[in-house]
């Protein structure tokens, strides 16, 4: 631990309002619930709050002596090549690696073990502020895609897209609303299984990644490669049971 030996006055901690009048009844059980206001990032009364955290933090952490040699330390113990065991697709193999302090491992894809391996995809250079990171990805059993997702600032939705192994050409399809779902080709490698939300109906805001109220009806769609969004098949769902989720995954015999 670093020494916070500069600090020598007393801590002022933002004051957390209560709210009484909050109470929840679960089947004659009351539950207060006073501090529910903080669950609206929106609010204005919410951001000061979180900016008034931040400041007080900020205003702790700068007077630790010791910060910077831990960092040093971190960095240290972190720069050194990891490779990933590989993985075979087809007639190619598939593996990630980092030279040390990349943010992200980047995907390689050589022909042969002994084969030279060339840069599949480099999730690094999604955006310039390293904000885009890859979440998920599954390649056909032929090796002829790679379907991929990608996620903004921690989110867990994620956008799908598709490129071609070969010529590291992304197509144009783009899969939006996705959240919590794998990607699984069918053996033909004419699509794949994946798992989605219902997209916001049209003048709704919504600020997706920011929201704390819970997703519902979870889809089950099949993606044919080359085609809109709009044209995929819907395999299941049960608006029954609202907060559910499903998946599916092809086996290696090539049924579900």
């Amino acid at each position: 631990m670093g020494s916070l030996s500069a600090l020598n006055h007393p801590l002022q901690y933002p004051t957390a309002r209560r709210d009484v009048s909050v109470i929840d009844d679960y089947h004659g059980v009351k539950i207060a619930d006073p501090y529910r206001w903080l669950e609206d990032p929106d609010a204005e009364e919410v951001k000061e709050f979180v900016q008034e955290q931040v400041t007080l933090t900020e205003s702790v952490l700068k007077t630790c002596d010791t910060r910077e040699k831990l960092r040093e330390k971190i960095t240290k113990s972190f720069d050194h090549p990891r490779y990933y065991a590989p993985f075979k697709r087809g007639n190619k193999y598939f593996y990630f690696y980092n030279t040390g302090l990349q943010a992200q491992d980047v995907l390689y894809v050589q022909d042969c073990l002994e084969g030279e391996p060339e840069v599949l995809l480099d999730p690094n250079g999604f955006s310039e502020d390293g904000t885009v990171s890859l979440n998920t990805l599954s390649i056909s059993e032929d090796a002829k895609y790679l379907a991929y997702g990608l996620s903004t600032s921690g989110s867990d939705w994620i956008t799908i897209k598709v490129m071609h192994v070969e010529n590291k050409i992304v197509e144009a399809d783009t899969l939006n609303w996705v959240k919590f779902t794998s990607i699984s080709w069918t053996h033909d490698s004419k699509g794949f299984f994946y798992s989605r939300y219902p997209a916001p109906k049209e003048g709704e805001n919504f600020d997706a990644g920011t929201e704390t109220n819970a997703s519902l009806y979870h889809e089950l769609y099949y993606h044919f490669v080359g085609t809109d969004q709009a044209e995929d098949i819907l395999c299941w769902r049960d608006p029954e049971n609202p907060k559910y989720m499903f998946g599916a995954g092809v086996t290696d015999d090539g049924k579900l």
